[in-house]
């Protein structure tokens, strides 16, 4: 399953989902986990593409909002 994340209708917060797992964070944090993620990627290359689909839905709904 593919990740997502969506802007939740209160307009503060979003939703991250990675298959079975789902989190909500603050809009005002989308950036830093944008940041966080592509550490990841970087700092663990053992881990290939894990952390890619997440990265994709974050800058997807980064797009989507215009940031």
């Amino acid at each position: 399953m593919r990740a997502q994340a969506a802007a939740n209708e209160d307009g503060t917060t979003f939703t991250l989902t990675n298959g079975v797992w789902s989190n909500i964070y603050p809009l005002t944090e989308l950036q830093d986990w944008a940041i966080f993620y592509r550490r990841c990627r970087e700092e663990h290359p053992k881990a290939l593409n894990s952390y890619d689909d997440t990265i994709t839905a974050i800058e997807a709904l980064q797009a989507q909002l215009g940031r």
